[in-house]
């Protein structure tokens, strides 16, 4: 007996002759998001630093949430780029702080580029929060720099949208005595 008849056998007795064939499965979900960290903070280090980052990285700790931040997660001897871009894969949420000279850093706009793409492809939250900048501030000076210090065209380009995509969120912001 072949193995199509014996299937059809068998899927005769387990349902009754009159009931219709079972609906289809649904399609699978998307695939879980491997986190290894509840959120990723990117930030300026320079601004923020022992201000505003060290008091929400303590705070979230103090909450059981799984934060990274560079200098308390990335051990001795990692490659910090792949480190830290690994980290933004395996993470729930991004926060992204922000703050004055933010855009001037290379580091910080490659990290907002893979936040973007997380986002895009993977379900990743990114929630900006404005730290002594407002949501309108506009980085173009920035820009402009990088674009003149040798960087191409593509990626520069590539920050900047990123950079409109996240801080075009609903966030947060705070003022100098926040």
């Amino acid at each position: 007996m072949s193995t199509n008849t014996l299937l059809r056998r068998n899927l005769s007795l387990a349902l009754p002759p009159t009931s219709p064939l079972p609906p289809p499965p649904p399609p699978p979900p998307r695939a879980p998001l491997l986190s290894s960290y509840d959120v990723f903070l990117s930030f300026r280090g320079e601004d923020v630093r022992g201000k505003f980052v060290d008091h929400l990285y303590a705070r979230l700790q103090g909450l059981k949430v799984n934060a990274f931040m560079d200098e308390k997660k990335l051990a001795r001897g990692e490659v910090i780029e792949k480190s830290i871009l690994t980290a933004i894969e395996r993470s729930r949420f991004s926060v992204v702080v922000f703050s004055l000279r933010y855009a001037d850093s290379e580091w910080c706009l490659d990290e907002l580029v893979k936040i973007v793409r997380c986002a895009q492809n993977k379900g990743h939250v990114a929630m900006p929060v404005f730290f002594h900048v407002s949501p309108d501030d506009v980085y173009e000076e920035a820009f402009v720099n990088h674009e003149k210090g040798g960087f191409k065209k593509k990626r520069v380009e590539n920050w900047r949208k990123a950079l409109i995509a996240v801080a075009g969120i609903s966030g947060w912001c705070f003022g100098e005595n926040e």
